[in-house]
């Protein structure tokens, strides 16, 4: 099933990704910084798991999945959700919810880079300045002096921590939509994988999303019950406000968020999608005045808008090329 079917719903469902994201930052920051990343981590997963089983079994989407597209997918968990998001929530432990979201703001950039070798889509020179007006806008609003309390350690070492979780959420968008039906007989993930117009078998949203969580879940407790830090995560259970924080997180973020993210892919160009997922940090900028009564700055606000401005001319690039012909 190729992208572009039904364009108009991938928009839509991008756009609800944006929003679930913009909360699941500020609920995934604050619990975070209560019982930190790691542990917030594994609880976020296995509750999206529990919840992704549930809604399958209601919505009756359980089916044989061939074992190529589960690799696919199974490296979009490991690559997006495990390590992706561990780096994700470092940024926002140390940085906060507005500037690790900034942050990801990159990632529709890197998802442009990586589909022209993987998925065998285009990026021309539009898309080029695209991604250095978004470059620009981020990096003028890291590089805006913190508020007080704002950030909580090395703020070199968040935004490193942002720019990896970006590229691992770019990277899992990749994995993603190869595994759920990309059959571009030109992109290198196709030709490697086996995954064609002939061979590719339409699965089901949610339960895409549900095989990218038990895969990074199996991993990251498997690394937690190497180091023998389960029980401390399970004793961890005794903040309810952290779990709480941390389910509704879960709820907006892995469950909701990621499976509508799943949506956009399958229906939209990788990049379009990735550019309406990426204004979540706009998003984020209200909230965050609203309820922790930051002061936002005029330069914040612009900083974003750049940013999205960025990552929308990059996705909107071949309308853009059509229009000026």
């Amino acid at each position: 099933m190729a992208a572009g079917l039904n364009e108009p719903l991938g928009i839509a469902a991008a756009s609800g990704t944006a929003v679930c994201w913009a909360f699941t930052a500020l609920f995934f920051s604050a619990a975070s910084r209560r019982i930190g990343q790691y542990h917030v981590n594994q609880l976020r997963l296995v509750i999206a798991c529990v919840l992704l089983s549930i809604a399958c079994a209601l919505l009756q989407v359980y089916q044989p999945v061939p074992l190529n597209q589960l690799v696919l997918l199974g490296l979009s968990g490991l690559v997006g959700l495990t390590l992706g998001d561990a780096a994700g929530f470092s940024s926002l432990q140390i940085l906060g919810a507005r500037r690790a979201s900034l942050l990801g703001a990159l990632a529709p950039g890197f998802a442009a880079l990586l589909m022209i070798p993987m998925l065998g889509e285009s990026l021309n020179w539009i898309g080029v300045v695209g991604m250095v007006i978004t470059l620009a806008g981020v990096m003028w609003v890291v590089l805006e002096r913190a508020q007080s309390g704002e950030i909580v350690g090395s703020a070199s070492v968040g935004i490193v921590m942002g720019l990896l979780g970006a590229l691992g959420q770019a990277g899992g968008l990749i994995f993603s939509k190869a595994g759920m039906g990309m059959v571009s007989p030109d992109g290198l993930m196709n030709e490697v994988s086996g995954v064609n117009a002939s061979t590719v078998v339409p699965i089901s949203p949610v339960l895409g999303t549900l095989i990218r969580m038990l895969a990074g879940t199996v991993i990251l407790l498997g690394y937690a019950a190497v180091r023998m830090t389960w029980g401390n995560t399970w004793r961890k259970l005794a903040d309810r406000r952290a779990l709480a924080q941390t389910s509704a997180g879960a709820f907006f973020g892995p469950f909701i968020g990621v499976t509508l993210s799943l949506v956009a892919v399958k229906y939209a160009n990788t990049a379009v999608a990735a550019t309406i997922m990426g204004t979540a940090p706009v998003l984020v900028i209200p909230i965050v005045a609203i309820v922790y009564k930051q002061k936002v700055t005029w330069r914040a606000v612009i900083c974003a808008v750049v940013a999205v401005a960025g990552v929308t001319m990059l996705g909107l690039r071949l309308l853009i090329e059509e229009s000026m012909s």
